[in-house]
């Protein structure tokens, strides 16, 4: 005979199911309005917001790609987060495996120092930030701001760093002893040993790059340089808007978002596993 569940936990049960439901709506549902509303011209979307179009319409996507510009903004995108993503995970990870492995005086300062950076309020050194990019003559380049997106080092440095804690040093002994240098034991042992942080840092990295408004905003003030995110202010009149080509343009931003996310979620919640644990 099955044991009947407290009244307690049946309450605790529903409420949480109640919660996590209601989280879930408000995730999921601007999503789905965006979507649908992305195949609907203006009249539709304002005559039934909520539902499902009677007719649907790709006119909204082919517009928004062509005459909008979204393919050349998309690229722009593509090549400034990728730079970055490459760029920021060969660092992090570098300085991770310099401070999970190497102690030398003043390791733990230096490295507290990099933990402490991450309570400094990134506006408070905007300023800094574009006066070095405009002295060393990086404005309206691409590489400018990838420059200074690989600042953006600190929370991969720390997960890295607690990733290469956990391997066991008798692992990197026994590949000295097999004759491996340092940068062989790094690339071809350690990197793949950590491969769920690589893939919680690079999935942060890929959204905190790609949704960035500021800086492309700042650094890239020539045409043809505007990434998706700031081409979905050109899709936007000052008085009047498509909201079915303003909403291709939301559905064109995020998707790759979710493609990421989903392709490597098995690594990423390994990942967060990996960097909650201390030895």
């Amino acid at each position: 005979m099955k044991r009947r569940l407290p009244r307690s936990r049946i309450l605790g049960k529903v409420i949480s199911y109640v919660i996590l439901g209601a989280l879930f709506l408000a995730v999921v549902y601007p999503l789905f309005w965006t979507v649908m509303s992305s195949v609907k011209d203006n009249w539709a979307i304002f005559k039934d917001p909520v539902g499902f179009p009677s007719s649907p319409i790709i006119r909204n996507y082919i517009d928004v790609w062509t005459a909008g510009n979204f393919s050349r903004y998309f690229l722009n995108s593509v090549t400034i987060t990728g730079f970055s993503l490459i760029g920021i995970l060969f660092l992090s990870t570098m300085a991770g495996y310099g401070f999970a492995r190497y102690k030398f005086r003043g390791s733990d300062v230096l490295f507290n120092i990099f933990i402490l950076s991450m309570v400094v309020v990134p506006s408070s050194i905007m300023i800094a930030q574009y006066q070095l990019i405009s002295f060393i003559g990086l404005l309206n380049t691409f590489p400018g701001v990838i420059l200074v997106y690989l600042s953006w080092t600190v929370f991969g440095i720390v997960m890295s760093r607690q990733a290469f804690s956990e391997i066991p040093q008798e692992l990197v002994d026994a590949a000295h002893i097999d004759g491996c240098g340092e940068l062989r034991i790094y690339f071809h042992i350690m990197l793949p040993l950590i491969r769920p942080t690589l893939a919680t840092v690079g999935i942060f990295t890929f959204v905190w790059v790609w949704n960035d408004f500021i800086w492309p905003l700042i650094l890239l003030q020539q045409p043809g340089q505007e990434t998706v995110t700031l081409g979905l202010l050109t899709l936007r009149g000052q008085y009047l808007a498509d909201w079915g080509i303003l909403t291709a343009g939301l559905t064109i931003a995020f998707v790759p978002l979710l493609v990421i996310y989903f392709l490597f979620q098995r690594h990423f919640v390994q990942g967060l596993g990996m960097g909650a644990v201390k030895q």
